[in-house]
């Protein structure tokens, strides 16, 4: 796992973002954080090693998690008690490869082995949904082809090995649904969250964060 830093000296609060596979702290830049607030963008998933220890000096931590950067957080939060102010869930769940609670098998297999330029391309228009969006989307320099092949390999063993019963995290305090979502199916994430926690449904694709300039319109919904 890779973590870029925003920090500067004497910042109280701490954004603590998951990304989703295959993305790059990029995708998040036209997004302003609040005053006194570091961020750390967690991203690159070919290893769960995270450096919690230095989240102790952060008397206050939000956590927001996208796409498969939810099941990460679950995991890599479940055997940790951070007291986070909100922790907030969008467009992922805590069974990432699953029939009813996420994205069906067959289609994440169908990813994993067709991952090709094109193959990406594909996937990306799914996720974006609009075309103007994917054009400014594909702008943003991507990731080398064969670090993301591996990283969508890594998750899926891990996925599948990880066995119901370890712990994971279930503090999520909100979710968000985006209701045209290609990726994870509007219908799964629904009927994954309900009960769970306050769900908030959004017109948006998979890739919501064009709706948004600064980061606390998101916890705002």
């Amino acid at each position: 796992m890779n973590i870029y830093k925003q920090t500067k000296v004497g910042n109280s609060k701490l954004l603590l973002v998951f990304s989703g596979w295959a993305a790059s702290p990029e995708v998040f830049r036209h997004l302003e954080p609040e005053p006194d607030t570091d961020i750390w963008i967690c991203y690159d998933y070919r290893g769960m090693e995270f450096e919690g220890e230095a989240l102790s000096r952060y008397p206050e931590i939000r956590l927001i998690a996208w796409s498969l950067g939810v099941w990460v957080a679950s995991v890599v939060f479940g055997k940790r008690q951070i007291p986070f102010t909100e922790a907030i869930a969008v467009g992922g769940t805590l069974y990432p490869v699953h029939d009813q609670w996420g994205i069906p098998e067959t289609i994440f297999r169908g990813t994993l082995d067709n991952l090709t330029e094109e193959g990406m391309h594909r996937f990306n228009r799914r996720m974006c949904g609009k075309r103007d969006l994917l054009g400014a989307y594909e702008q943003i320099p991507p990731r080398p082809l064969t670090d993301i092949r591996e990283e969508l390999d890594y998750l899926y063993t891990e996925i599948k090995k990880t066995p119901s019963a370890s712990p994971l995290f279930s503090g999520w305090t909100h979710t968000l649904i985006p209701s045209g979502d290609r990726i994870f199916p509007a219908a799964n994430l629904r009927a994954f969250w309900q009960d769970r926690c306050p769900i908030t449904e959004i017109e948006a694709p998979h890739y919501p964060f064009y709706l948004w300039k600064q980061w606390n319109e998101i916890w705002k919904q």
